[in-house]
C-alpha cells in the first residue's frame, strides 16, 4: 500500500464530523441500502448541487424533506418537503437522471407492523433553470395497501440500460413473511405496472435494487434468517415479466437483509460491502453473472455497523462506523483501488453514537474529497445531528489514506502455542520439533528450502484447529512460498505468496488443488521479505484470513463437505529451493479473538 503525505494525513486526523442538520433521532439515514443523497453537474460554468433527502421526524416541524448544497455538501438548506407528515416516518431513496431528480419514498423504522398507510410513493423533482430550484410532480402510488392486513416498506429504485424505471419493495404478510414486489414504468413515471413477484422471505426482508451494465441485479434477505443470501438477475433485453432463477448469491445471510452498500462498477458488475449475520463486514465484488470471495473490512462485532461507499472511477471509497463503547464510535474510511484495500483511517473519533451512514453513489474524476453523512447523536433513538466527514483525494491520484502514525499496533490474538527463530543452525531438517518433507536446513536464523521440489515443513507441537499461523517469508519473487494450517496426513490448508505477488488460499487433499480465493498483496514488489499470517476458524463452514505485514486481503468460507474441519498441523510449504522463512509463531484462537 502506497502511504498518503504527512499533510494529507494529517488534515484527516484532526478532522471531526461537521453538523449539518438538526433530526429527531440517529438513525435519521436509514435504510442504509438506499441512496438519501445525489449530487447534480448543472452545467454552464455553476457549480454541482448536493441534494439530500432526510427524516427529521418533528424536529423543525418537519417530516421527510429535500435539502439542496452549493458548496459540496459543507453546509445544506431546506427546500421543500417530500412527505411532511411527522407521524409517518417515510425514507427516500433519490436517483439523478439528467438535471431532474426521481423519488421513490416509503416507510421505514425499526419495527414494522402492518398498516393501511405504508405505501410506496414514486415522485420526479423537476429542475427549473428560471428558478434554480427543483419542483416536484404529482406523486404517483406504486403500491398501496388497502387495508390494515398488510404493509409496503423498504423501496428502492433502479433505472435500467433502456430509461425504464423499476421500484422494488417488501410486502409484510398477514403471516409475517415478507414478499419482494417490483413494479415497472415504460411512460418515464408516469403509471407502474406490477410484475411477478420476486420471492418470499421467512421473516421481514430487505435488499439491493441495481442497474449493472445491461442487466438489473436483486441481492436480498431477511432478518435474523442465518441462511445464504439470494439473487435474482434480469436482461435489460428480455420480456419485463422475466427473471432469473432464485439462486444463492453467497454463503452467508445479509444482517436484516438491508445492511449494506453497493454501487455499480462502470464495467457490468458491481462492489458489494455488508455487514453479515455474525455483525462483520465484508466486501465482495459482483462480476455481472455471479459474486466472488469476500474480504473482511471490518472484524468488530456490533449490531449499529453499517457501510456507505462511494465510486470515483475504479477506485472504491468505504465508510463505515466502528464501535469503541456503547456510547462511543469511530467513524472510519478504507479505499479500495488496484485490488488492493488502504489501512483504515479514523475521520471522527469524537465521543457519540454514530450510525446508519450515506453516500453519493458516484464522483466524477477529478474530485477533491469524498464526502459521507451519518446519524450522530448520544444513541441512535435520541434527537441528534446529520453530520459530515469527508476523506480527501490527493491530487496526484496515487496516495491512498494509512493509518495514524502515534496508533498502537493491536496486540497479536490467541495464546501462543508454538514459536521458532531458528536461531539454532541444522544441516539436514529443522530439528526435532519439525518433521519435513523434501530439503530444509536452517542457518542465520532462517528455515531454507533446499530443493526444488515439494518442500514442506510441519511443527510438530502446533496441532490445533481454530488458529492462527505466522511468519516472514522471502521467495524472491521465484513462483510461491506460504504457510499451512490443519494438516491432516495429504490434505491442508495453505497460503500461498506467488512470484506475481497475489496470494492464493488453497485446500488441498493428496494431488487435488482447490484454489478457494485470490487476492493481490498490496505490495509493488514480490521480491522482498514480508510477514504472511494465516488463520482458520470454525467446523461448518470454516473461515480462512489471510493478511501481509499486519493487513487483511483475502477472506474466504469453505463450506463444501470437502472442507476440512478438524484439528491439524502448522507449517512451512514451497516447491523451490532457496526461500527464507523466519520467526515463525502459531497461536490458538478463542472465539472472541480477532482474525489477523
Amino acid at each position: 500500500m502506497i502511504g498518503t503525505t504527512t499533510a494529507l494525513l494529517a488534515t484527516v486526523l484532526l478532522a471531526s464530523g461537521t453538523p449539518l442538520i438538526s433530526v429527531g433521532a440517529g438513525n435519521a439515514l436509514t435504510l442504509p441500502a438506499q441512496r438519501h443523497a445525489v449530487r447534480i453537474d448543472l452545467g454552464s460554468g455553476k457549480a454541482p448541487v448536493w441534494l439530500l433527502a432526510l427524516q427529521q421526524a418533528g424536529v423543525e416541524g418537519r417530516g421527510l424533506s429535500l435539502f439542496r448544497s452549493d458548496n459540496g455538501a459543507k453546509s445544506f438548506r431546506y427546500i421543500a418537503p417530500i412527505q411532511p407528515d411527522t407521524s409517518h416516518h417515510d425514507r427516500a431513496e433519490l436517483l439523478a437522471v439528467g438535471r431532474d431528480v426521481a423519488v421513490v419514498y416509503s416507510y421505514e423504522s425499526s419495527s414494522l407492523g402492518p398498516s393501511s398507510r405504508h405505501d410506496v410513493w414514486f415522485q420526479w423533482w423537476r429542475y427549473q433553470s428560471s428558478s434554480d430550484t427543483w419542483m416536484p410532480e404529482p406523486a404517483v402510488r406504486v403500491f398501496d395497501a388497502p387495508n390494515d392486513k398488510i404493509a409496503y416498506s423498504r423501496a428502492l429504485l433502479a433505472r435500467d440500460s433502456q430509461g425504464r424505471l423499476w421500484i422494488q419493495a417488501f410486502r409484510l404478510e398477514q403471516n409475517g413473511r415478507s414478499t419482494a414486489v417490483i413494479s415497472v414504468s415504460t411512460n418515464n413515471g408516469s403509471s407502474f405496472k406490477a410484475q411477478p413477484e420476486l420471492d418470499q422471505v421467512r421473516k421481514r426482508g430487505g435488499g439491493r435494487l441495481l442497474s449493472v451494465g445491461s442487466k438489473l441485479v436483486f441481492v436480498y434477505g431477511m432478518h435474523d434468517g442465518f441462511e445464504p443470501a439470494r439473487m435474482r438477475i434480469r436482461k435489460d433485453s428480455d420480456p419485463l415479466d422475466t427473471w432469473g432463477p432464485v439462486r444463492e448469491a453467497f454463503s452467508e445471510g445479509i444482517y436484516h437483509g438491508a445492511a449494506l452498500s453497493a454501487v455499480a462498477d462502470g464495467q457490468g458488475g458491481m462492489h458489494f460491502v455488508y455487514k453479515d449475520e455474525t455483525e462483520r463486514l465484508y466486501y465482495r465484488r459482483f462480476d455481472g453473472n455471479a459474486f466472488g470471495p469476500r474480504t473482511l473490512v471490518e472484524d468488530t462485532r456490533d449490531w449499529a455497523m453499517q457501510p456507505a461507499t462511494t465510486r470515483v472511477g475504479d477506485t472504491l471509497y468505504i465508510f463505515y462506523n466502528r464501535m469503541r463503547s456503547s456510547s462511543s464510535y469511530e467513524l472510519r474510511a478504507r479505499v479500495l483501488k488496484n485490488g488492493t484495500f488502504s489501512a483504515p483511517v479514523v475521520l471522527d473519533s469524537q465521543t457519540t453514537f454514530k450510525g446508519y451512514l450515506n453516500a453519493v453513489e458516484a464522483l466524477p474524476a477529478g474530485s477533491q474529497e469524498v464526502p459521507c453523512f451519518f446519524g450522530n447523536a448520544a444513541n441512535a433513538s435520541v434527537q441528534g445531528t446529520v453530520s459530515r466527514v469527508a476523506l480527501p483525494i490527493d491530487s496526484d491520484g496515487e496516495d491512498e489514506p494509512s493509518p495514524p502514525p502515534d496508533e498502537e499496533d493491536p496486540p497479536t490474538p490467541g495464546a501462543l502455542l508454538f514459536e521458532d527463530d531458528f536461531a539454532v543452525p541444522v544441516t539436514r531438517g529443522l530439528g526435532s520439533a519439525w518433521t519435513v518433507k523434501g530439503l530444509w536446513y536452517a542457518k542465520s536464523g532462517r528455515a531454507i528450502s533446499d530443493l526444488d521440489g515439494e518442500d514442506l515443513a510441519l511443527a510438530i507441537p502446533a496441532s490445533c484447529a481454530d488458529c492462527r499461523v505466522e511468519a516472514q517469508v522471502q521467495h524472491f519473487a521465484e513462483e510461491e512460498a506460504g504457510l499451512v494450517l490443519r494438516a491432516q496426513g495429504n490434505a491442508r490448508y495453505s497460503l500461498m505468496y506467488l512470484e506475481n505477488g497475489r496470494l492464493q488460499v488453497r485446500r488441498e487433499v493428496g494431488g487435488s488443488v482447490k484454489v478457494l480465493g485470490e487476492a493481490s498483496s498490496g505490495l509493488a514488489s514480490s521480491w522482498d521479505a514480508v510477514t504472511l499470517a494465516f488463520s482458520t476458524r470454525g467446523a461448518g463452514p470454516v473461515e480462512l484470513v489471510a493478511s501481509v505485514n499486519g493487513q487483511v486481503r483475502l477472506t474466504v468460507v469453505d463450506s463444501s463437505s470437502s472442507a476440512l474441519k478438524g484439528p491439524g498441523t502448522a507449517g512451512l510449504a514451497t516447491p523451490i529451493a532457496g526461500v527464507w522463512f523466519d520467526h515463525f509463531e502459531v497461536r490458538v484462537l478463542e472465539t472472541q479473538d480477532a482474525q489477523p
